[in-house]
């Protein structure tokens, strides 16, 4: 009983210590956050949780960008399905109205190298900090409860046409996904537009390709049994 107490207490401490870390650090730009999540870790792993649970409410925005990137650069058949996917669910948890992210336990407590994780922030933190460069809080009254239903709506719309297995239908909207996630982080309303914008032409692209592959269908089912000899 007395370890179950400890755990308990464990556990509660640690919320804690994610959500003074939140507060502390709640304005700042994403690329700042990353740098104090290394800054601040005290160990040589740090879990999956505690990188997302450091953005607080702008942990959709993380995730989505997370997920995206993959389909953005040349990537080996089968990985569209496999991130494809969590985007999927994370747009749909946003239509739902959750201002944070769900995932299971298993994954939230998957670590990763803290050494391993500065090197990646190394690397990507100059361009993201180029991007923020431009970005400042502009048109506002795009975010909030509604303009975060949108965005899960379009992350939604984006994963299926990540799933779509053709050619060219992953990366336009996911480039548009990543541009609208970094918008909602940085809340600049400009930069959401044009992620909807590339986003809107990306899926406009996917819709001609499913309609052109359902035609062909049908008239090759139509003219099947002349092809037979029938």
């Amino acid at each position: 009983m007395d370890a179950d107490t400890e755990a308990a207490k464990a556990k509660k401490n640690i919320y804690r210590e994610e959500s003074a870390f939140h507060q502390a650090h709640e304005h700042q730009s994403a690329s700042a956050v990353l740098r104090a999540v290394i800054d601040e870790a005290k160990g040589e792993t740090i879990t999956i949780g505690q990188i997302i649970e450091a953005f607080g409410e702008r942990a959709f925005g993380f995730v989505l960008i997370l997920f995206s990137l993959p389909n953005c650069i040349p990537a080996p058949p089968g990985v569209a399905g496999i991130v494809g996917t969590p985007v999927l669910i994370f747009g749909i948890q946003m239509m739902l109205g959750h201002t944070r992210p769900w995932l299971p336990g298993f994954i939230l407590r998957r670590t990763v190298s803290t050494a391993t994780f500065k090197r990646l922030i190394d690397l990507a933190e100059p361009k993201l900090q180029k991007l923020e460069s431009f970005c400042r809080p502009r048109l506002l009254q795009l975010f909030g409860p509604f303009g975060d239903r949108v965005v899960g709506f379009f992350a939604f719309l984006v994963a299926v046409s990540v799933l779509v297995p053709f050619p060219g239908t992953n990366f336009p909207p996911s480039i548009a996904l990543v541009i609208a996630s970094i918008a909602v982080m940085e809340e600049d309303g400009y930069l959401l537009i044009a992620g909807y914008l590339i986003g809107l032409a990306g899926l406009a692209y996917t819709a001609t390709v499913l309609g052109a592959s359902y035609h062909l269908i049908l008239a090759a089912i139509h003219n099947l049994p002349s092809w037979l000899g029938f």
